[in-house]
C-alpha cells in the first residue's frame, strides 16, 4: 500500500464526516417527500435488466441522488446489486457479488480484504456489519463495507480492491430484507 494514501485518508476523512453528517438528520418524512419514480418503477428496470429474484433492497443517497440497490439472485445462479437512480428510473449500475475464489477478482485485486476494511474504517469509523466482494460489469473490483455508525445510521463504503482508494460513501436510509447467508 503507498504511504500517500495513508496520509490522504485524515484529509477525505474530514471531508466525508461533513457529509454524512449533514444527512444524519433525515427521517422518514425527508424520504417520503424527495422528488423520486416509485421503487415497483426502479425494481421492474432492475429486473430488466438482471432477470431474476430480489431478496433486498436499500434506499441510500449517493452524492444527495436517491438510489434503489436491488440485491437480484439471478436466473444464472449468481448475486447481483442492480443500483437504479430513484430520479429518473434508471439502471445505473450492476455489479456480481463473488466470493474469495473468484477468478477475476483475485486476478486483479492487488490489496486484502483486511486492508480494505482498514481503509474503510479510518475513512468512516463504526463497526463493520457486512462486507462483500464485487466485480463490476466494467471489470472493477472492489470491497464493499456496510458500517454501523454510533448513532445508528449504516454507511456503505466501496473500496477499489486494485488501488486502495475510496470509491464511494453513502449514507444507507433503509433496508427491506436480508443478506444472502
Amino acid at each position: 500500500m503507498k504511504k500517500s494514501l495513508y496520509t490522504l485518508i485524515p484529509f477525505v476523512f474530514a471531508l466525508s464526516s461533513a457529509a454524512t453528517m449533514a444527512n444524519d438528520n433525515m427521517d422518514l418524512d425527508d424520504i417520503k417527500n424527495m422528488d423520486k419514480v416509485s421503487i415497483e418503477t426502479c425494481l421492474d428496470a432492475a429486473l430488466d435488466t438482471v432477470p431474476g429474484d430480489a431478496r433486498k433492497v436499500e434506499f441510500k443517497l449517493e452524492e444527495g441522488e436517491p438510489v434503489y440497490e436491488f440485491d437480484v439472485d439471478g436466473k444464472d445462479g449468481k448475486s447481483y446489486n442492480v443500483e437504479c437512480n430513484a430520479k429518473d428510473g434508471v439502471v445505473t449500475e450492476i455489479e456480481r457479488e463473488v466470493d474469495e475464489n473468484d477468478a477475476v477478482f483475485k486476478k486483479f485485486a492487488k490489496i486484502s480484504q483486511a486492508e480494505a476494511q482498514d481503509i474503510a474504517l479510518m475513512f468512516h469509523p463504526g463497526q463493520v456489519v457486512a462486507s462483500e466482494r464485487e466485480v463490476g460489469y466494467d471489470g472493477s473490483v472492489t470491497y464493499e463495507f456496510d458500517i454501523q455508525t454510533d448513532i445508528g445510521h449504516e454507511i456503505k463504503i466501496d473500496i477499489n480492491a486494485v488501488t486502495g482508494d475510496v470509491e464511494e460513501a453513502n449514507i444507507e436510509l433503509y433496508e427491506i430484507g436480508m443478506e444472502k447467508e
